[in-house]
């Protein structure tokens, strides 16, 4: 499709560019061609939808919709300050596209694994006033995600603004050779491109200070999610499936909502503990998100255990947005992007060991969790903070999580304390969105 954009410079902006990387840039496009010659697997996934979409743009790298939940706050700010862009939500999974358009109707979704010629092909059509990366990933590779550099690079050239929303660091190697070389290449590159780098805590500063990112451009900024996960103004009709929602909300009967529940361990001892609470509820119902359900064998695995606990199983994918049947005992949530909504239903809630606990913890909801949390994962910042602060209640066997589960039917006074506590917990923590723009102001020029 020709560009009907106008044209702009392509020029790298003064004092952006370190000395030596076209050279380095020129050697790691060999490395890819090479690479494409022997199969590589990032070549061909480009798609973008709507396919015709043009214009000044403002691209946004959100790997998932955890990442775009996560940092919704700024984008919708940022949309706001340049009504001028089309925004542009890049990501490499194809299935969070209508949960993403959902979100924001207004953007152009663009699937990629992060090739050079998908960076070129996009930035013709749909060319970058504005580059946003959401929380991840610091560094090429770094995540189990690839944003490559020459999205940034492409960014650069077309004298766009770049920002690193929410960073924080994976701390993973590289998982194939290209991306190796592409990190020893081009880290430093990668970081020196952007303009304002803001990240969670001074650590996460101070090392990406030491490989090479500029002192004066980075900001800590604190973690954008204690923000984005409050919802007091949510309303039922917002959601994607308001009349099976609005009934749940109405009706007396105890709801168990099991998010991200993906570990087949983790998912028995759910399933274990609802046996046990329905002994006492016997209309109680439970509610199942598992993390992939484009996951075939997970969702097989998920389905074997349901039919061996006899529970008459109701597929969100599969029923009109309609209220549930009185006899339906569980509700498989198979479906992208519906599972921060549903919470809202909920009487308690457990979370997945390593997933989002701030979700339901933002709709004021009693919360389980297992302990052995990752490292590594995303979701760790804000369950460190919030462990060290004695307001996740771990249970570990079914006995605990039913009683527990109890307590919160019964609106027990300790269920109240630990709500009061945890509320007090996060209002500690808000105020990152606001620091965000602060660090962003000066790079939303026209």
């Amino acid at each position: 499709m020709p560009d009907a954009s106008p044209a702009l410079p392509l020029l790298p902006a003064p004092g952006r560019s370190r000395p030596g990387e076209p050279l380095r840039w020129a050697m790691f496009r060999m490395l890819e061609r090479l690479s494409d010659l022997r199969g590589n697997n990032t070549l061909g996934a480009y798609a973008l939808t709507p396919a015709d979409a043009h214009g000044p743009a403002l691209w946004f790298y959100v790997t998932t919709i955890g990442e775009l939940n996560a940092v919704a706050p700024m984008i919708e700010w940022l949309v706001a300050q340049r009504p001028d862009l089309r925004p542009v939500l890049i990501t490499e999974h194809a299935h969070y596209r209508d949960a993403y358009l959902a979100r924001l109707p207004q953007a152009v979704v663009c699937v990629s694994r992060g090739h050079s010629a998908d960076a070129r092909r996009l930035a013709r059509v749909l060319p970058p006033a504005m580059l946003a990366v959401a929380e991840i990933p610091c560094l090429p590779s770094e995540a189990p995600c690839r944003f490559s550099y020459a999205f940034l690079r492409e960014a650069r050239r077309h004298g766009a603004s770049t920002l690193m929303l929410n960073g924080w660091l994976y701390h993973y190697d590289p998982p194939a050779r290209l991306d190796q070389l592409e990190r020893q290449l081009l880290e430093r590159d990668f970081l020196n491109a952007f303009d304002v780098l803001c990240v969670q805590d001074a650590e996460t500063a101070r090392q990406l200070e030491a490989r090479g990112a500029p002192r004066e451009r980075l900001h800590v900024t604190g973690n954008m999610k204690f923000d984005a996960m409050r919802r007091d103004g949510w309303r039922v009709e917002q959601a994607r499936s308001p009349r099976l929602l609005g009934h749940l909300l109405a009706a007396e009967r105890p709801v168990i909502i099991g998010g991200c529940v993906t570990e087949l361990a983790e998912q028995q001892q759910v399933l274990g503990a609802f046996a046990r609470l329905r002994a006492r509820h016997p209309d109680a119902l439970l509610i199942l998100a598992p993390r992939h359900p484009e996951n075939v064998e997970r969702m097989s695995a998920l389905l074997a255990q349901l039919d061996e606990a006899q529970l008459r199983v109701l597929r969100r994918s599969q029923i009109e947005d309609a209220p549930l049947p009185a006899d339906a005992q569980c509700l498989v949530l198979d479906t992208v992007g519906e599972l921060r909504d549903f919470y809202a239903a909920a009487t308690v809630a457990h979370v997945g060991v390593d997933h989002n606990v701030l979700e339901p913890l933002g709709l004021n909801k009693p919360l389980t969790i297992r302990g052995g949390w990752d490292t590594t994962y995303p979701s760790y910042p804000v369950y460190r903070l919030l462990h060290d602060r004695g307001v996740l209640h771990e249970c570990d066997d079914e006995a605990s999580m039913c009683a527990y589960w109890l307590d919160a039917i019964a609106r027990a006074p300790r269920i109240a304390q630990d709500l009061q506590r945890t509320e007090e917990a996060l209002a500690a923590m808000r105020g990152s969105v606001t620091r965000h723009q602060a660090a962003c102001a000066a790079w939303l020029g026209r």
